[in-house]
């Protein structure tokens, strides 16, 4: 009787957020919290990251901050998904990211994550500021 109290509290507090839990994506490294400069082929771009730098990692609605920035102008920008760059992981995010993950034949669960990452197209900037040719490509 104790073991299913105790069991059922733990869920009541997991469900009502009074405890966190782990990011979903199983290949994430942690929530992302910051954004990081990636280069590739001469080419760079902002991608989220987590604290520690890796990128991969996972968002969802209520995040914010830069790494949402970076996500909602590719989403913009390179993915035909118009919405504001506000910074804020709300329901016109999650929506576009529900629309790239249905695109790309992923479960189209609205949370960010590295498989979202790697079907989504990002703005490439070329590393030598002189060529002015920006590119929208995938991770």
């Amino acid at each position: 009787m104790k073991r299913t109290i105790a069991a059922f509290g733990a869920a009541a507090a997991v469900a009502l957020g009074v405890v966190g839990t782990a990011p979903t994506a199983s290949a994430a490294d942690g929530w992302c919290s910051r954004t990081v400069e990636v280069t590739r082929n001469g080419y760079r771009a902002a991608v989220p990251a987590t604290a520690g730098g890796s990128t991969s990692c996972v968002m969802g609605r209520g995040s914010s901050g830069s790494q949402v920035e970076a996500l909602q102008f590719a989403l913009s920008i390179c993915n035909d998904l118009y919405l504001s760059s506000d910074g804020s992981y709300g329901p016109q995010t999650e929506a576009a990211v529900r629309t790239v993950q249905s695109r790309n034949n992923l479960s189209a669960d609205g949370v960010y994550g590295p498989n979202t990452r790697n079907a989504t197209s990002w703005r490439w900037y070329p590393v030598d500021w002189s060529a002015n040719n920006p590119v929208c490509a995938r991770f």
